[in-house]
């Protein structure tokens, strides 16, 4: 095994042990948020966490709406772990980005209603998360909102 796909698995292990996406569902709604402090930056085991969640949303029955946020007040996404991708190889890299578009994909295709509730930064691929849902409803003021990639051709942006 190459040392970037080593130094993933370790922090695969020890990120497996922390709640990054935290599930409560109450009075219809199901709240999913974000938290990975401080920027709310997606792993492979935040997407996997992201996956789950949705999943089980999808099959409360007394579940009609989902919610998802960012912990904190600063960021409710700032996209991918950027440390994460630079120490893995490609093909990790590859596999990513696939099953994360592929947890977008189920987020948007939720046959219940989908709201980001944007309360802080809001870039790259946390940008695509909140593209994901049905609505985006942002606090004024919250921070920023965009895909910093100058080759950004983006599926949910057409």
């Amino acid at each position: 095994m190459a040392e970037a796909e080593a130094k993933a698995q370790d922090a695969a292990g020890q990120e497996a042990e922390r709640e990054l996406v935290r599930y409560e569902a109450r009075g219809g709604v199901a709240l999913l948020t974000l938290d990975d402090p401080p920027a709310n930056t997606y792993t492979y085991e935040m997407m996997q966490q992201l996956d789950r969640a949705v999943l089980r949303a999808r099959m409360d029955e007394g579940v009609h709406v989902v919610v998802i946020t960012g912990g904190g007040e600063k960021f409710f996404s700032a996209g991918a772990n950027i440390k994460m991708l630079s120490e893995v190889t490609p093909t990790f890299k590859y596999f990513f980005c696939l099953h994360a578009n592929e947890t977008l994909s189920r987020l948007e295709q939720t046959p219940k209603l989908v709201i980001a509730a944007v309360g802080g930064h809001c870039v790259g691929g946390g940008l695509e998360i909140a593209l994901a849902a049905d609505l985006r409803v942002a606090r004024k003021g919250a921070g920023k909102m965009g895909l910093p990639e100058r080759s950004a051709s983006r599926a949910r942006l057409s």
